[in-house]
């Protein structure tokens, strides 16, 4: 049942064409995908792992490695990323860093690596809007793309540092 509503929220922002790994990779800038069906939320952030981590390459000093699980451990609480305006409980999370840089030897044709976090959640009253605290994780990030389809509609914005607000009715 978890999998069958994963698979729809995924689902529901591929078919408004939302595709991760088509966009461009900009230092500085990162996406957010939102996709909401009913109670159910997920989130997935996209963020140059030169922003994210400070590095590209495949981690090969013990800093390097340290950079990747302090993120990896930072990520684990959504709070690190988004500060969500309704009642909603983090049902699951899930990122990238577990096989980040040490499984892309077949994939080094560019240097341009990213860092995805998933966040899954269950929501208990009707979501208004979001704050996006990953920018205090990540001194170099910018900006983020924001695209999403929810209960009420779709949309896209920009956040940045200055105005991590993203807001819709309910």
């Amino acid at each position: 049942m978890k999998t069958f509503k994963k698979g729809l929220s995924v689902a529901l922002l591929l078919g408004l064409g939302f595709s991760a790994h088509a966009q461009k990779h900009v230092h500085g800038e990162g996406e957010l995908l939102i996709a909401q069906e009913g109670s159910l939320l997920q989130m997935q952030f996209i963020i140059p792992a030169a922003d994210a981590l400070g590095f590209e390459h495949q981690a090969a000093s013990s800093s390097d490695k340290n950079a990747i699980n302090v993120l990896a451990q930072q990520l684990k609480n959504s709070s690190h990323a988004i500060d969500i305006k309704g009642q909603c409980i983090l049902q699951s999370t899930e990122n990238s860093l577990a096989h980040s840089h040490s499984e892309h030897d077949e994939h080094d044709e560019h240097d341009h690596h990213n860092v995805e976090a998933t966040y899954n959640f269950n929501c208990k009253t009707p979501v208004i809007g979001f704050s996006v605290t990953l920018f205090n994780l990540m001194p170099s990030l910018n900006a983020l793309n924001v695209q999403w389809i929810s209960n009420t509609g779709q949309g896209s914005t920009e956040v940045t540092r200055s105005n991590p607000l993203i807001s819709w009715q309910s």
